[in-house]
């Protein structure tokens, strides 16, 4: 089993707000376990909270074009030469290095076969091992059908609970390395972008960085390779840049560089070289990402999780007294409450109905529009390979139909990636604010219930706090998209080569076209069905959370107030201890709350 560090005990030692809420929590989560099955479910998510807040990773992307030293500054980040470095582009295969106390790699492959996993303590070892997967040379093309590597390994960065992601060079062969990464960057929290000295910056970045802008905020900027360069050199290069990163991508904002020596670096860790160490600049780069860690990132996941701890007392809390006034309160009027509590859940219940349409209609007009997407994409497909037939066509020499089938199975990876990445943004954007809607609606049923327990019963109100849909399952992927390139290719037709040259290149055009028909049809389902499974998984997220949630305000009030008038019934010699306990437990949450709200203002607004 991998053991992580606990990101909170470093809070806690400092006396930081998510020790306290840690402690909170902790406290909360004992409260509603000792007191039996009725705080079951609130257990059961303040253990989640618990585990979302002491394993809170922070996800950083190392983005840079083909030979920029990505390789060598994860390297360097880790203390080790861990990492495959090559003369020539590695493949498209992304590798996650997570945190663990034993050194280990794990393979996994895009079909059926088993997970490879590869302990060593040597990094030699888990060098060589590393680049029998990733690198061009011995894996060329990922004929070995690599979805992914990660590297579990030791180092101060990662038990702070970074998350390190090497990603494909940009401007190498492998065009569609680029789309692929940049359609993964949204799954990210920060990046680190490699630039160098030779060129110091080139269009094909400035490119990509503009583009890389629109999908991830945090970027960390680093001048590789500056041991070659003299301190006068230095100076000049980073003045350039910056004024480059000014002028072409409009950042207005202070660009702060990091001049960085990987090679320094490695050499002062071998070396246990202080001094060489200081001088590398990976002490300025790794102070500056645990500064990000702790006062940037680190803050917003525990303002969500402060707010979600927060409503779940406020829930245990209204419990309690919902209970306490149901042994209090004359038998004949706590009737009628009840009777009047139910006509307020029946309505609610009918407004989660109407929600519940007016979303399965906002779906259906998503898929009709997702198909007249695909059509759209079947003709802007059709085109682009046509154009490449055609390029063909007009040369003079004759016409060469595996030489066309190999344009395709180049072409075809960077158009649909590109498409691909176009196509999640739009729907990406439409079912983020249909589901932003349909949540504010739920909060309005669940508050709607929660308000008119507190009116007819005359209890406390406190509206919840915890931001809707918050996805405390935040976990980076690299979906690998298999295009269909190409068909399996043939060999010259005998008819063929006995026909006239016109008749025979009109043949060849003929199955070409076919073929074209063919892939772009196969393709575009591909990505259609994609998009469709999305869709489909977000808004049934949607369904089945808001019915958990309806569930659990029904628990928190009706049932409540049930179990305890059963008790009254059935136990009354039971009643006086019962309100004994219940007042003790609202004592205990009346200094919770205060807590809370002490933790809630330390929280940055």
């Amino acid at each position: 089993m991998v053991t992580e560090s606990s990101i909170t005990e470093q809070y806690q030692r400092n006396g930081d707000s998510p020790g306290k809420l840690h402690g909170l929590i902790n406290s909360l989560t004992e409260l509603a376990t000792s007191s039996g099955h009725v705080f079951s479910r609130h257990a059961e998510n303040l253990s989640e909270l618990h585990e979302r807040l002491d394993q809170g990773r922070i996800h950083i992307a190392v983005l840079g074009q083909f030979k920029r030293g990505k390789s060598s500054l994860l390297s360097a980040l880790l203390g080790e030469e861990v990492l495959p470095t090559s003369v020539i582009p590695l493949t498209s295969i992304p590798t996650y290095i997570r945190f663990s106390h034993t050194r280990y790699i794990r393979v996994h492959f895009d079909n059926d076969k088993e997970d490879v996993v590869f302990t060593s303590d040597s990094p030699d070892e888990i060098r060589m091992f590393l680049s029998r997967y990733v690198s061009e040379e011995e894996n060329p093309g990922n004929r070995l059908g690599v979805e992914g590597v990660e590297l579990y390994f030791d180092s101060g960065l990662l038990r702070q609970g970074v998350v390190l992601i090497d990603t494909p060079g940009i401007g190498s062969t492998h065009l569609h390395n680029t789309e692929a990464t940049l359609n993964f960057l949204p799954q990210c929290d920060a990046a680190l972008f490699l630039v160098s000295a030779d060129p110091p910056i080139t269009e094909v970045e400035i490119s990509f960085l503009n583009q890389v802008r629109k999908k991830i905020k945090k970027l960390f900027f680093i001048i590789n390779k500056v041991d070659y360069l003299s301190e006068s050199e230095l100076n000049e290069v980073a003045a350039f840049i910056t004024k480059v990163l000014s002028d072409k991508t409009g950042i207005a904002e202070n660009i702060e560089l990091f001049p960085l020596s990987s090679r320094y670096a490695l050499n002062a860790a071998k070396l246990n070289d202080p001094v060489l160490k200081e001088r590398s600049g990976i002490l300025s780069l790794t102070h500056c990402l645990e500064k990000f860690m702790t006062s940037e990132k680190h803050d917003v996941l525990n303002t969500a999780i402060a707010g979600k701890t927060s409503d779940i007392l406020h829930d245990i809390d209204m419990q309690v007294r919902l209970a306490l006034k149901t042994y209090k309160i004359p038998v004949e009027e706590l009737g009628e409450k009840l009777a009047l509590f139910d006509e307020k859940i029946q309505e609610a219940e009918r407004k989660k109905l109407i929600s519940s349409d007016i979303l399965t209609g906002e779906r259906k007009r998503l898929l009709l529009l997702l198909e007249e997407q695909a059509e759209v994409l079947r003709k802007k497909a059709r085109i682009h390979l046509e154009t490449v037939l055609h390029e063909f066509v007009k040369r003079k020499e004759p016409l060469r139909e595996n030489d066309v089938r190999e344009a395709f199975s180049e072409a075809i990876p960077v158009f649909f990636e590109r498409e691909l990445g176009e196509m999640s943004m739009f729907f990406n954007k439409r079912v983020a604010d249909i589901i932003l809607q349909h949540h504010k609606r739920a909060d309005e049923i669940i508050e709607s219930v929660r308000l008119s327990a507190s009116n007819i019963f005359n209890i406390p109100y406190h509206a919840h706090q915890g931001a809707a849909g918050i996805d405390f399952a935040h976990k980076p992927y690299w979906s690998l998209h298999h295009w269909k390139s190409t068909l399996v290719p043939l060999p010259d037709d005998l008819i063929d080569r006995l026909m006239p040259k016109g008749l025979r290149e009109r043949r060849i055009r003929n199955r070409l076209e076919r073929q074209i028909q063919s892939l772009v049809l196969g393709n575009v389902e591909n990505l259609r069905w994609s998009t469709l499974q999305n869709l489909d998984g977000t808004f049934r997220r949607f369904m089945i959370d808001l019915d958990k949630r309806f569930n659990d305000i029904i628990h928190v009030t009706r049932e409540a107030i049930s179990a305890a008038f059963e008790q009254r019934e059935n136990y009354s010699e039971q009643i006086a201890a019962e309100i004994t306990h219940l007042e003790g437990l609202i004592e205990r949450l009346e200094k919770m709350n205060e807590s809370m709200a002490e933790i809630i203002t330390m929280r940055p607004q």
